[in-house]
């Protein structure tokens, strides 16, 4: 079995994931055809784009690179945004663990809740050792919330789920968050927001890295089987790009390829991925800085080395961080 790193581009934690070696070969799953502005320009714009989404979708999945602000920001901007909470009342959490529940909807609703005792949701995480649930943005997410519930009546609140199985569940991440979503969310018609590391939205990857992950072969993919056309995918691309030790990017992402053709010179943008010539912009390119090989000789290399993907095959919309460090 092959070892492969997972990497925020914010920071140097690395999470390791046990697959084999990736042949560069592709499952195609076509993205979904929503209708989205070419470019959101601003924060602010960009959550009221994503607000109006929800008018064509019951499931905004919004990946992250974990630990970087510039994505915590735009999550908080956005339930914060008065017509959020009219639209949606579920939001579900990679850094929060389903056995917490019960804090974590206490504390949301606004009750006396210990540091300690609240942290609890996110060190019985599957993650907590790695430490990447620690860093202050994501009880800050849960603040923000908790914040927006106390000026709304009981019944109008919003709610956060924990998406992580915790100690004791023998299922994944990945199934534990689908199954809080179609129980919670989807069997219910209701609309939620998903807040994951990117690559947990990829809508394709090369063949062998979903052939070893078991039952994960994204969210987003599992979704599509049962409720087809239901869940918008966007990733974030750009920012820093820390590597792991030894690690071997195939292509250096030139950013120029996007600030040539977007009209705003404002960051962060959305930019919808079924425009030319976003869409056929390569993967490798600018998403082989995020999964690495770790176990081939001469070092760790991107899973995406070789593959012909296109953002456009990867997710339905991206929001362009820059080519400048956005921490």
């Amino acid at each position: 079995m092959s070892r492969f790193i997972k990497r925020s581009r914010s920071s140097e934690q690395i999470r390791i994931l046990f697959l084999s070696c990736i042949l560069g070969l592709s499952v195609t799953i076509q993205a979904q055809k929503f209708h989205l502005p070419e470019e959101s320009a601003g924060v602010d714009s960009i959550a009221q784009t994503l607000i109006s989404i929800f008018d064509q979708v019951n499931i905004v999945a919004l990946g992250e690179a974990h630990k970087r602000k510039v994505d915590s920001d735009l999550r908080i901007a956005l339930v914060r945004h008065p017509d959020f909470a009219k639209k949606v009342r579920a939001i579900v959490v990679e850094f929060g663990s389903t056995t917490q529940q019960e804090t974590l909807d206490r504390y949301i609703r606004g009750e006396n809740i210990s540091p300690a005792q609240l942290a609890q949701v996110w060190k019985t995480t599957t993650q907590a050792a790695n430490g990447i649930w620690d860093d202050p943005i994501y009880k800050e997410f849960f603040s923000a919330v908790r914040d927006v519930n106390s000026k709304l009546p009981a019944d109008k609140r919003i709610r956060v789920f924990g998406g992580d199985p915790g100690p004791g569940d023998n299922r994944s991440r990945e199934t534990a968050a689908v199954a809080v979503l179609k129980e919670q969310v989807l069997q219910k018609h209701a609309k939620a927001l998903v807040i994951y590391g990117a690559a947990h939205f990829y809508r394709n990857a090369p063949k062998d890295y979903w052939a070893n992950m078991g039952k994960d072969t994204g969210i987003v993919r599992m979704l599509q089987k049962d409720y087809p056309g239901q869940t918008l995918a966007v990733i974030p691309v750009g920012g820093p790009l820390p590597l792991p030790p030894r690690a071997s990017v195939p292509i250096d992402p030139d950013y120029q390829k996007f600030d040539r053709v977007l009209k705003t010179q404002v960051r962060p943008v959305l930019v919808a991925l079924h425009r030319l010539p976003f869409r056929n912009f390569t993967a490798e390119e600018f998403l082989g800085g995020g999964i690495f090989n770790c176990r081939r000789p001469g070092g760790c290399v991107s899973i995406f080395k070789g593959s012909n993907l296109t953002l456009g095959q990867m997710a339905d919309a991206c929001i362009y961080i820059g080519g400048a460090p956005a921490r």
